[in-house]
């Protein structure tokens, strides 16, 4: 009986390790593309808004976000920090941003992001402005 439930209890793991989709919380995955804008809007977002090191004095900060990549295939490489970048690019300009400041990443191995079937969370974090 307990090689029966051991069995079981491994088989479970192993294919959740095998999905290719996780729950909600994973974020997006790997260096995709987004599928929430085209290819015409992401060329007007990168026009439009920019990163600069602190928000400008002409400017009033709007909010701050996270955005979330997951890394899952080890053989892929690892979200990048340009993959990031334009994910709080397209959240910026749909907030009606100008650019953002305060750029921040953060690596989260283990536990919390093994739930989600990732090897790696790659969090960005980062203050939304408008200029006045």
């Amino acid at each position: 009986m307990k090689k029966i439930l051991g069995v079981l209890v491994i088989s479970f793991f192993v294919s959740g390790c095998a999905t290719t989709s996780g729950p909600s919380g994973s974020g997006k995955v790997g260096n995709n593309l987004s599928t929430t804008v085209s290819k015409d809007e992401m060329r007007k977002i990168n026009q439009t808004i920019k990163y600069t090191e602190t928000v400008p004095e002409n400017a009033e900060v709007i909010t701050s976000i996270t955005v979330r990549r997951c890394h899952r295939n080890f053989t892929d490489p690892a979200p990048s920090e340009s993959t990031l970048k334009n994910d709080l690019k397209i959240v910026a300009y749909e907030k009606g941003g100008d650019g953002f400041s305060n750029y921040k990443m953060e690596k989260i191995s283990g536990g919390v992001a093994l739930l989600y079937n990732c090897w790696q969370f790659r969090d960005a974090t980062a203050t939304i402005y408008k200029f006045n």
